[in-house]
């Protein structure tokens, strides 16, 4: 096997072939800049290309060598390839205080999370660190729709309904409306206390992201009472932002907007639905999240491999401080 840095154009070529997870997308890459910097490899079987994947890449303050990041990575042809694939990655000259990495879910014919003790046998290390989610709700869209309501729970079905009751309409949103979503966002962010991105950031994933990109509205009359940003690959299907505002809850938008997006993305000829997040420090999202049926998935630890061992303490202690200043409005 060998391993190559690819043009975007190189890399391009290969996503849907390969069904790159969005955050290992070129796109995503080209989001992240400039605070990070985006490394596409290639790994070949002579002339085959049996893996791609994004390295994200950011210098490390005072200490100026950089480490890398692998959000929810590798895909890879078959299954058979990875060890020898992540061993390539280690191997190869990416000049690195260190490389962490969120393993995905293999999503084929039944879900399946990489196994950790791949990564072990290589030498990663879990090390209790989180960047992503680490639990999600995926959804199989080969049923039949009657089979998808048959096995949300009772009150799900029940709210669903209520919500048409109610008066509140889902369609598909537009670039017009990016401006109603970033306002949910922050709506949602104040009454939760999250952390958000700016509202650019969320223009420049529509922008990037072109037709792997939907914007979902709620409305209840003129007003816009909810709103879900959902990103695709070729096979599936990710609610990555999104809620209602106070006013789309005691309606129950959420609900109707859910399943619209499902069925949507059923229309589209995904295979699965990731709710994308259902941790348990938010028991209200993750019962809401779970109720709509699916398979409840528990990702592997993330993983760090540590080529300069100076260089990751220094970040571990930057993290430590950055963390402090953040809890003290630093």
């Amino acid at each position: 096997m060998s391993i190559k840095e690819l043009s975007k154009e190189e890399y391009l070529k290969q996503e849907k072939v390969l069904d790159v997870h969005p955050l290992q997308s070129c796109a995503w890459g080209e989001l992240k800049k400039p605070k990070w910097q985006p490394v596409r490899l290639g790994v070949f079987d002579e002339d085959e290309v049996v893996s791609i994947l994004t390295i994200l890449t950011r210098k490390i303050p005072i200490y100026g060598k950089k480490f890398g990041y692998i959000p929810r990575g590798i895909a890879v042809k078959d299954e058979k390839y990875l060890e020898n694939v992540i061993g390539q990655i280690t191997k190869h000259e990416l000049h690195l205080s260190h490389l962490m990495i969120d393993p995905n879910i293999s999503y084929n014919s039944k879900l399946k999370t990489q196994s950790p003790k791949l990564y072990e046998r290589i030498g990663f290390k879990a090390t209790g660190l989180q960047i992503q989610p680490n639990r999600t709700v995926v959804l199989d869209l080969s049923k039949r729709e009657e089979e998808l309501l048959s096995e949300m729970r009772s009150k799900h079905r029940q709210y669903i309904r209520k919500a048409e009751k109610n008066g509140v309409k889902i369609r598909i949103g537009t670039s017009f409306d990016i401006s109603s979503f970033v306002r949910i966002i922050e709506d949602i962010g104040k009454i939760k206390g999250y952390v958000l991105h700016e509202g650019s950031y969320y223009k420049k994933i529509w922008d990037l992201f072109g037709e792997n990109v939907d914007l979902f509205i709620a409305e209840a009359g003129s007003e816009v009472v909810g709103s879900y940003m959902v990103l695709y690959n070729e096979n599936s299907a990710f609610e990555m932002y999104g809620g209602c505002s106070q006013k789309g809850n005691e309606l129950l938008a959420n609900y109707l907007m859910k399943w619209f997006t499902i069925r949507h993305a059923k229309k589209l000829g995904k295979k699965y639905y990731d709710e994308w997040g259902a941790e348990f420090k938010y028991p209200g999202l993750v019962q809401f999240k779970e109720g709509f049926g699916g398979e409840v998935i528990d990702f592997p630890p993330q993983y760090t491999y540590v080529f300069d061992r100076i260089g990751y303490v220094v970040y571990r202690v930057m993290n430590k401080v950055n963390e402090w200043r953040q809890r003290s409005g630093g």
